[in-house]
């Protein structure tokens, strides 16, 4: 049950660290987009992978930094190749998860000072992980000098490259380690990770072995069911929305960011409803379990339309949509947080 506890806080963690960081990369983009023309930002987004990194290890930071990568492909991608697509915006936030394989180190260290050593240590190399996947997307696919900015036409492509993407990742690893070791220093228990309150504890001591909930078994099928349809129908909707570009632009071709985000919602949703599915099977399922996922899908749903809501306001284009998607969405996530802390109640009701 322990382990189950885990997971679940883990996979919790991943999706409210990913929708966060995808939300403070959004923003540093907006405000960054003046000072670097070609692409790239000054901010701090990579903590959100970083945290997760010194809480959960270097698998669960990875999955986390894919997401980032996964939905910043779905608002702002300007894609000229699938390598380069791979570079520019799948593997940066996923390389600096590999941080967390620095995470045994850093638990072993008994001295505060020792940690916070670590942690520059760690975001450093993160963040020069990332700066040399940009650094490849750079000298491979944009090594065109008519298009290097700051009137460094003539500088060599490799100087260049290394030059303009230093420019936004340098200040970013300086300002994500201050905000590191500041958010160490002053709440540490966010980077180091307590797997079970005393609550909590008393909670599953008195659980017994759950039986086949019919409840549980519709509302599972019901889940992968829609999961299944949203899959197939927005991915097809997205495919079909590609289209060559007649003016020539660099693009190369234009997609729906929208179908693509809910056909990626209706995957998880079929993966993990066929999950939940599997466990009922086997009389190993824990309510937490679906309802936690189910909580970290919306979430990651209402996030993405708060960012397409504010990116909606700054170009002055009709929000309509989004509200109505972030509308429904808070409704549907608290009625499930509403059935959740009901259920749970009722099950401890009945135990005593």
């Amino acid at each position: 049950m322990k382990n189950s506890s885990n997971t679940i806080r883990t996979i919790c963690e991943v999706g409210i660290f990913a929708a966060l960081g995808y939300v403070l990369d959004e923003l540093q983009s907006i405000i960054s987009k003046p000072l670097f023309p070609a692409g790239g930002s000054i901010g701090f987004a990579m903590i959100a992978v970083l945290i997760i990194a010194y809480r959960r290890g270097w698998l669960p930071a990875i999955l986390t930094g894919l997401i980032m990568g996964t939905l910043d492909i779905a608002t702002s991608a300007y894609i000229l190749h699938p390598a380069q697509l791979l570079l520019d915006y799948i593997l940066p936030y996923a390389l600096v998860g590999l941080v967390g394989f620095l995470k045994p180190i850093f638990d072993k260290q008994t001295e505060k000072k020792n940690r916070i050593t670590w942690l520059i240590v760690g975001t450093v190399l993160g963040g020069f992980l990332k700066l040399l996947s940009h650094y490849l997307a750079g000298v491979i696919f944009w090594a065109d000098p008519n298009n290097f900015v700051w009137g460094l036409n003539r500088m060599n492509v490799y100087l260049y490259a290394f030059i303009y993407n230093f420019a936004f990742i340098g200040p970013s690893i300086v300002l994500t380690s201050f905000l590191l070791v500041a958010i160490y220093v002053r709440a540490p228990r966010i980077l180091i990770a307590s797997d079970a309150t005393a609550i909590e504890k008393s909670v599953e001591a008195t659980e017994v072995e759950n039986k086949k909930d019919y409840f549980q078994w519709t509302i599972s099928i019901i889940v992968t069911a829609i999961g299944a349809f949203a899959f197939v129908f927005f991915l097809i909707k997205y495919i079909k929305s590609f289209s060559d570009y007649q003016d020539g632009s660099a693009y190369g071709y234009d997609f729906d960011p929208d179908s693509m985000i809910n056909f990626i919602h209706g995957f998880m949703l079929m993966v993990f409803g066929s999950i939940s599915i599997i466990a009922l099977i086997k009389h190993t399922h824990s309510d937490k379990l679906f309802y936690g996922i189910i909580i970290t899908i919306l979430s990651g749903s209402l996030t993405y339309s708060i960012a397409r809501l504010i990116r909606m306001y700054i170009k002055e284009k009709d929000p309509t949509t989004y509200w109505i998607w972030f509308g429904i969405g808070l409704a549907t996530l608290l009625l499930v947080i509403g059935l959740f802390v009901f259920r749970r109640y009722k099950s401890k009701k009945n135990i005593a």
